[in-house]
């Protein structure tokens, strides 16, 4: 038989439109449509009703070399239904039909997976006497979404050449067991030699196990691995057969831990699968943020990220992360969600880059930053959103108190919180020192609270620049602008005289209960080792 010209196979199917699906009843073939304004115009192939009273276009392809229009005219034609004939969006469905899905599965199905509309694919067969048989195309499903998770290792070697065999050792391990997607960093000890069993050490990260592998399996355990126990039976599969110096476990948040070590020196990354290092789609920074947690929010205390809310899919998972950072304190969570939603409801691109330190643990802050380090450890929020306009939103998140403080002291409160030092290690390895350390920060007079600066300019802030102080009050987010009366009794309110009381400033008042405490538990506890 002559192969049929794409008008006649159009004009063949407007005739069997029960091939397709039960119901469809035609409309009209080459229905028109245009939009003067934006000067453009077409023709939908078929249109049709369902049994549900849904327009239907169905966009016809019988060539591989015209297959690839397909996408492009189904988004237009159904755009222009609604702006040409007034038809509402959920009003809308389409179908695709081709004799050749070579070119066509991949797109189509990645577009019917993000459309806003229903989106179908059929391929078409003719037979010798002209009926027609018709058989949907199964979309392909969603890639499964590959990322470094939470179950990390250490591991300590005594030369850079049995790190090489290590490595190869574990890769070895991890492909057998059905793990094949690992990053890791080479890491080096460059001074302080003496401190350490051996100088060479690997840092390792599970990726995730894929669905329908022996680990996918795995039963499930609590504490470390609660969230991902393939990965973690993977780890421990390692962990029992490798050879080294020394393994240790790890979290997101150690490899920040090691980088702000002067005594240790990235060196390098090694990647399998997934994060092969010659994946050329990623560079060294990326290999970084999914070590140290901060592309999904994994190092739980600290976030790193930027997005653009017009762009809605990565806003979404952008809040989402900045969230599960936020765990555990509430009132920052609250504040920093109003002020996302608040910028996103702004018109055109905007540029917003956050950055959250949020430890949850005063005590840690304490032995670890004071005095010196407190910049380092103290809770800490910096946020800069940048509209089309040239005007900017600059956010600052800190732990202030609005009195210098007072009796019974920083002492008394930190011993009716935690008995000992044994009490709050206690909480730290049960994982509930964020519920003590609300505690402790009330009792204090402590508050979380953001501070905004809306200004039109580059430079520094100027004095004319709208000032927001965000507190959470009665359970809601609550923003006072400097532009409005109530500003300045909330002001008052929250400092001490006018003036913010600072983390630093309300320590140094009771600095000596303080080196007393510090000293306490670094002499109880190696804390810093």
């Amino acid at each position: 038989m002559t192969a049929l010209l794409e008008r006649e196979l159009r004009d063949l199917l407007a005739e069997q439109l029960d091939v397709l699906e039960p119901g469809l009843t035609l409309v009209r073939c080459e229905f028109a449509l245009s939009d003067p304004p934006l000067r453009t115009r077409g023709w939908i192939d078929i249109l049709a009703r369902d049994r549900h009273g849904l327009w239907v276009i169905i966009e016809l392809k019988r060539a591989t070399s015209t297959s690839r229009e397909a996408l492009h005219e189904v988004a237009k034609y159904a755009e222009l239904l609604q702006r040409d004939k007034q038809v509402a969006p959920d009003r809308i469905r389409a179908l695709i039909v081709s004799t050749d899905w070579r070119e066509l599965l991949v797109p189509v199905s990645n577009m019917a997976r993000d459309w806003s509309h229903d989106l179908r694919g059929y391929e078409l067969q003719v037979c010798d006497d002209l009926t027609l048989s018709a058989e949907r195309v199964a979309m392909l499903p969603s890639s499964p979404e590959q990322y470094v998770t939470p179950v990390h290792g250490i591991y300590l070697y005594a030369s850079p050449q049995d790190r090489d065999r290590g490595w190869k050792h574990i890769r070895q391990i991890a492909s057998e067991i059905g793990a094949p997607n690992l990053l890791a960093a080479d890491f080096e000890r460059v001074s302080a030699k003496d401190g350490v069993s051996a100088h060479y050490g690997l840092y390792l990260g599970v990726g995730t196990v894929e669905w329908g592998s022996a680990l996918s399996s795995s039963p499930e355990v609590d504490g470390y691995g609660a969230k991902h126990p393939a990965e973690y039976e993977a780890l421990c599969e390692i962990n029992a057969r490798v050879r080294c110096v020394e393994v240790g476990s790890a979290y997101p948040g150690v490899l920040g831990t090691l980088l702000g070590d002067p005594n240790w020196e990235i060196t390098g990354y090694r990647g399998t699968g997934a994060f092969a290092l010659g994946n050329g789609a990623y560079e060294e920074r990326d290999w970084l943020q999914m070590l140290v947690g901060h592309d999904r929010g994994d190092g739980h205390v600290k976030y790193i990220g930027s997005a653009n809310p017009r762009i809605t899919s990565r806003w979404h998972s952008f809040v989402d992360q900045a969230m599960t950072s936020l765990g555990g304190n509430p009132e920052w969570e609250m504040l920093v969600r109003a002020w996302l939603e608040r910028v996103a409801e702004q018109p055109g691109d905007i540029d917003v880059v956050l950055w959250i330190y949020n430890p949850c643990d005063l005590i840690q802050t304490v032995i670890y930053g004071w005095p010196d380090e407190l910049a380092q450890w103290e809770p800490r929020i910096k946020a800069v959103a940048r509209f089309p306009d040239g005007s900017r939103s600059v956010v600052e998140g800190r732990l202030c108190a609005n009195s210098t403080g007072g009796a019974p002291g920083f002492h008394h409160y930190a011993h009716e919180v935690y008995r000992d030092p044994v009490s709050w290690m206690t909480t730290r390895y049960g994982g509930t020192t964020w519920i003590s350390d609300l505690d402790l920060v009330r009792r204090l007079g402590l508050r979380y609270m953001m501070l905004e600066i809306t200004s039109g300019h580059p430079g520094p802030p100027a004095p004319e620049d709208e000032r927001g102080l965000w507190l959470v009050e009665d359970g809601q987010a609550t923003r006072y602008s400097s532009n409005d009366p109530e500003f300045f009794m909330a002001w008052q309110l929250n400092t001490y005289g006018g003036k913010l009381v600072t983390l630093r400033e309300f320590l140094t008042t009771y600095r000596y209960e303080v080196n007393t405490l510090r000293i306490e538990y670094l002499n109880c506890i190696d804390v810093r080792r």
